[in-house]
């Protein structure tokens, strides 16, 4: 599975769920890693301040719109990664363009903050769009609403915005919801993911997000 998380709008989570999902496929036993095509390098860093004990996960830069197709198609077939995680750049440049292109399944991290963070995926959704008429197949993609507080009103009816958002540009939005918790934060200063640190409910929303893109991937 070739997989992107992918907003041109920064500060969504895309980093820390591509990190995320990396570490509930690795504890499972599949071969995965993260290419990680973001000029700030989050991902390296966060290779970098990985134990020893847990899961290796690497981590490879490509921050190159002209070779990351061939250095994501060389991992999967030729270096047998059962998955491979794109972590994407906040920007709608030329790569986005060939990370969406090459990718089984696109995950749209969306932050409920407000009408800004639904319309800044209209690029996003638009391009998703056309690669998929040039390439004549449907590039599946998924918003991920993450940092979720359900008592808060204003989330609720982002919500309910968002859908009606996702039957435009026929983007689903995933049954999984992350909630804002401080677990990620931790998770992501140490090189860790949620399920390896002490907090049971985040563990069990990202196994659960995990799962429920693999259920998309089988069935494409």
């Amino acid at each position: 599975m070739i997989l992107a998380s992918i907003n041109h709008k920064g500060g969504t989570g895309k980093t820390v769920i591509a990190q995320n999902l990396a570490v509930c496929y690795a504890i499972t036993g599949s071969k995965v890693c993260i290419v990680d095509a973001d000029p700030s390098q989050n991902s390296m860093r966060w290779f970098d301040a990985r134990g020893e004990k847990e899961p290796r996960i690497p981590v490879f830069s490509n921050s190159n719109h002209r070779t990351i197709r061939r250095t994501v198609e060389d991992l999967y077939s030729n270096e047998g990664y059962d998955t491979i995680i794109i972590d994407s750049p906040p920007s709608l440049e030329k790569i986005a363009g060939e990370i969406i292109s090459l990718s089984h399944l696109v995950l749209i991290p969306i932050s409920p903050t407000g009408g800004n963070d639904i319309w800044s995926t209209e690029q996003i959704a638009e391009e998703i769009e056309r690669i998929s008429e040039e390439k004549g197949q449907r590039i599946p993609a998924s918003f991920v609403i993450n940092r979720l507080q359900p008592n808060l009103k204003v989330h609720q009816m982002f919500i309910e915005a968002l859908r009606e958002h996702s039957r435009v540009y026929n983007i689903n939005i995933l049954e999984t919801m992350l909630h804002l918790r401080t677990a990620y934060g931790m998770a992501n200063l140490y090189g860790q993911g949620v399920y390896e640190q002490d907090d049971p409910k985040a563990a069990a929303e990202m196994v659960n997000l995990s799962n429920e893109v693999l259920q998309i991937f089988e069935q494409l």
